[in-house]
């Protein structure tokens, strides 16, 4: 009997995945950046170009090579989460929790001169060892933990000696015990716990007495260290062991989670009102620079240098002024702090702080104050000038700050350099030049005082006149000896060539900017290129230059301070020539 057999095809419908167009939202890759990249900048672009379409091909997870992430047709319910998170931590969490891995890969930012004439000069079994001190509060799962991995990955295991995580009083439920587990699971992570919110210069403090290396690494909590990061910060302290070494601090992208390149040279600098900044400098190459502050939040420096320079200022609260306090005492006490090219961080710069903080105090002008009085000595003023009112007595704008005392103690015991010392010999925008007037420039035929922003975006803004306030800010200005106007970021200058403004004055940049001559017999403000000095009319409300006139009382101006001598009086002070930017000699300091 034949046997005959039949085959049953049946038809299975298998719903392809699509991993751009998802059931929750359609996923779009982006890199842009700025025109002009050259060298490892522009190879490391291309490089995020084939990532993105290996991830159109599939080959490849979204926001590997550092691309950024968007989200577009979001449905109701995810969107809502989005944004909850959003609000929650200050940067789209989101798409860090549920795109990113934890484990990204990126672009080797180091140029070829790290690895040619810029390569470490010692063998990784010579350099010493660091802790590396991470402080977090209430920080997301996806950036805590993509931080401790990029640490422990991208960085030669024989010198990390251990990660201290610090809990600044985190009150979120994951960073309990799962937090406490995961640490249990990994090599060299150990986790410490404030016992309440402490901020971040006492909870850094509990991480450095804890550590056991003799170098200690700052990272904040949200960073992902590229490779090679470490070696050439420690070289430089091998180096020199009273060296500070920070690295290029590159941006992770707070809404899109891209890794965006640095590809200027920046030195790190303050303003009168103690605000720190980044102002863009020429370099010939990719070697350490010297920069008059650090930003504070990632550095490495020796355990006992730092102890010899008394740690962070534990009366100081919360936060901020602390990278000031430590830049102007590593400077004037005998230090150096460098910018390191061939070490690259990213770092997610928030758009707002999602934390709350004490009330009672204002914070971080409480700090401040402490800074300026402990050493700035007589430049002090130039800080204090700035807050409060102007009808006010120094004592009532200045307030409270707490006891100081000790920290004068310790400055006087270190012998250190005074502050103009510090100005003249490494920090240019404010050494170069000293200030003849300062505080409100005031009309007194209309009471009117010159009033703008000037914000470094803000050039091309007209200068504008209303009334007098009082409360400084956008109406406190600084003539300065080399006869420019300006407060922070830019000057005062002629209305340019096709500028639309009605007002004849407007923000310029500082760089070669107009030059004013101010004589306080006669008032008047001249423009020394056109000779003409400025008037304000009330209708129309208006700034004009006109010829001069020292009878018209449209055209005097009184600064709220003004000395020729300077403020404070300009003295003289010795000038160091020497070359801090390569210390290998440095008394023989490359054995510790």
């Amino acid at each position: 009997m034949k046997r005959i057999c039949s085959l049953l095809f049946v038809t299975v419908m298998v719903e392809t995945y699509d991993h751009i167009n998802t059931p929750y939202y359609k996923v779009l890759l982006t890199n842009g950046y700025e025109d002009g990249l050259v060298g490892v900048h522009l190879k490391n672009k291309l490089q995020q170009d084939r990532a993105m379409k290996e991830f159109v091909a599939g080959r490849l997870a979204a926001g590997e090579m550092g691309c950024g992430i968007e989200l577009e047709n979001m449905t109701p319910r995810e969107k809502k989460k989005r944004d909850d998170m959003y609000k929650a931590h200050g940067f789209d969490e989101y798409i860090s929790e549920y795109l990113v891995s934890l484990n990204r890969s990126l672009p080797d930012r180091r140029d070829d001169y790290c690895k040619n004439e810029g390569a470490p000069k010692y063998a990784v079994s010579e350099l010493p060892k660091t802790s590396v001190i991470i402080i977090f509060h209430n920080e997301a799962w996806s950036t805590l933990i993509r931080t401790i991995y990029s640490v422990l990955n991208r960085s030669p295991e024989e010198l990390i000696e251990e990660i201290i995580l610090v809990d600044d009083g985190s009150t979120l439920q994951h960073l309990g015990q799962r937090l406490q587990e995961a640490v249990d699971n990994m090599e060299k992570v150990k986790l410490l716990r404030m016992d309440k919110r402490s901020g971040l210069m006492r909870t850094r403090m509990a991480g450095v007495h804890a550590a056991k290396a003799e170098v200690l690494t700052f990272l904040d909590s949200h960073i992902e260290a590229t490779d090679g990061w470490l070696e050439p910060l420690l070289e430089r302290i091998k180096k020199n062991p009273k060296a500070a070494a920070c690295p290029v601090i590159e941006e992770v992208n707070d809404k899109t989670f891209q890794y965006r390149f640095v590809h200027r040279d920046l030195e790190g600098i303050f303003f009168w009102n103690l605000d720190f900044s980044w102002r863009p400098i020429t370099r010939a190459d990719w070697s350490p620079y010297d920069t008059p502050v650090m930003a504070g939040g990632l550095f490495s420096i020796r355990k006992d240098w730092f102890a010899e320079l008394g740690y962070y200022d534990d009366g100081m609260e919360v936060w901020g002024g602390e990278q000031l306090e430590l830049s102007f005492k590593i400077w004037m006490c005998g230090g150096v702090i460098e910018i390191v090219p061939c070490s690259r961080v990213g770092h997610i710069f928030r758009s707002f702080s999602p934390y709350k903080w004490r009330t009672d105090l204002k914070i971080p002008e409480y700090n401040y104050k402490r800074v300026a009085d402990v050493w700035m000595d007589e430049y002090k003023f130039l800080y204090f000038d700035r807050i409060g009112r102007t009808s006010a007595t120094v004592d009532e704008n200045i307030g409270y700050y707490g006891e100081v005392d000790e920290r004068k103690r310790l400055r006087e015991s270190m012998q250190c350099n005074n502050f103009a010392w510090y100005l003249r010999n490494h920090v240019p925008h404010l050494g170069a030049r000293f200030i003849i007037g300062a505080g409100e420039i005031r009309n007194p035929h209309h009471m009117f005082c010159m009033d703008q922003n000037d914000h470094e975006t803000h050039v091309g803004y007209p200068v504008l006149v209303f009334d007098c306030t009082g409360q400084k800010g956008n109406q406190y200005w600084y003539y300065t000896s080399d006869g420019k106007i300006m407060r922070d970021n830019l000057c005062f200058g002629k209305k340019r060539q096709g500028s639309t403004n009605e007002n004849h004055i407007e923000l310029v940049e500082c760089e070669n900017a107009d030059v004013w001559s101010y004589d306080p017999r006669d008032a008047n403000l001249r423009h020394v290129e056109s000779d003409t000095c400025i008037k304000v009319t009330r209708q129309p409300l208006k700034l004009w230059l006109v010829p001069c006139n020292r009878f018209d009382t449209e055209q005097k101006w009184y600064f709220t301070n003004y000395a020729e001598e300077g403020i404070p009086p300009y003295e003289e002070v010795d000038v160091d020539d020497s070359d801090t930017s390569e210390q290998e000699d440095y008394k023989h300091h490359d054995e510790f």
